[in-house]
């Protein structure tokens, strides 16, 4: 979204200044950060950011105006520009660490609204000097309703961003965000008890129950004792493609390589482009189709149940998919630890190949 366009947006959202022109667009002093998140954030849609974030700032500014008018600006300042950093960070994360989870885009988006929302409920706790345990009561006076059913909907989002708050694993959350203590006031310095505050669970549902990988039965990771036959000739693409990223010939982890990797070792081979590559490199007489092919009966890729590949987009920009192999096992192609740069394989869906590219924009809820 053009720079103009989202602030135009913000200032039609953010209460207008005492004595402000009838239909003037109001210049707000978190204009420049709230545009520095969305940038940061970068998983959000403008509808997402306008429905689900910003009425989250607009309710804490009109709280610290409320608690110390003085402060408030400056105060919310530095908010958003820790959790811009934060997000920054969450970029070269797979949120949530440890977990098997491969539907990338599904995720990425979910935690960094959990990433994003849980810090500034912490913030407000912080300051507002509440007790510790009560973060569901505030994130119910300050998150919308669609924000705060969108954290609640999946289980494991949901008890991660809990456990932000009570400690105890939160999928990275704490770590990411560069908080090592936990909200809000405890028992030694308040006479008060720990007030406990549950979710509310709507009539005829079950409260939500952590599950190691709610996407698990989605996907299909063949195990090593599913591998095709060590003569298969598929193997000899794997040894090459091996070399090519050991010696450089084969770029990987920039903007536009075929090939990216995170920092699991999990790695994505754009098709059918590092075939072509493989093609040259082994001078063989045959179509890439065929080393496609070839390389596809190792079976030794992650697909969907229905036996797709997996494909790779841009986080906002859902427009543009690449194709590709997802192969999970990190030996095949790495010596001990995966490289640990940058990478954009965070943004996989569980789209299989010739999809409508407009179908996968949905599954960034």
């Amino acid at each position: 979204m053009p720079a103009r366009a989202l602030k135009a947006f913000i200032r039609r959202l953010t209460p207008d200044a005492p004595g402000a022109r009838p239909n003037a667009p109001t210049v707000h002093a978190l204009d420049g950060s709230l545009l520095g998140l969305y940038r940061a954030d970068g998983s959000q849609s403008r509808a997402q950011f306008e429905q689900q974030t910003l009425p989250l700032f607009r309710a804490l500014h009109r709280s610290a105006v409320q608690r110390q008018a003085v402060t408030a600006e400056p105060a919310m300042q530095a908010l958003l520009e820790a959790i811009t950093r934060a997000c920054q960070r969450a970029a070269n994360e797979r949120l949530p660490r440890g977990g098997q989870v491969t539907d990338y885009r599904r995720y990425e988006t979910l935690y960094n609204y959990a990433l994003i929302s849980a810090m500034a409920i912490a913030w407000h706790m912080d300051v507002a000097r509440l007790e510790r345990g009560g973060q569901v009561a505030v994130a119910e006076n300050f998150l919308p309703p669609e924000g705060l059913a969108r954290l609640q909907r999946e289980a494991l989002v949901w008890a991660h961003w809990q456990a932000f708050f009570e400690g105890g694993d939160d999928g990275g959350l704490r770590d990411v965000a560069g908080r090592s203590a936990l909200p809000g006031q405890s028992e030694t310095t308040r006479a008060q008890p720990v007030r406990q505050t549950t979710a509310k669970t709507p009539p005829g549902s079950h409260a939500p129950v952590p599950e190691a990988n709610t996407q698990g039965t989605l996907f299909v990771r063949p195990d090593r004792s599913q591998w095709a036959q060590p003569l298969a000739r598929g193997w000899v693409l794997v040894e090459a493609i091996r070399e090519g990223l050991q010696d450089g010939s084969l770029p990987y982890n920039r903007k536009k390589a075929w090939v990216q990797v995170d920092r699991e070792g999990r790695t994505f081979l754009q098709v059918p482009e590092v075939f072509e590559w493989c093609c040259e490199r082994l001078d063989m007489d045959v179509p890439p189709k065929t080393l496609v092919n070839q390389f596809g009966r190792l079976n030794i890729c992650t697909r969907t149940r229905k036996g797709q590949n997996l494909l790779r987009g841009g986080r906002r920009n859902q427009k543009h998919y690449q194709q590709g192999f997802v192969v999970e096992d990190p030996a095949l192609f790495w010596d001990g630890d995966p490289p640990a740069d940058e990478f954009y394989i965070r943004h996989l869906t569980r789209h299989g190949f010739g999809q409508p590219s407009a179908n996968p924009a949905s599954q960034a809820e």
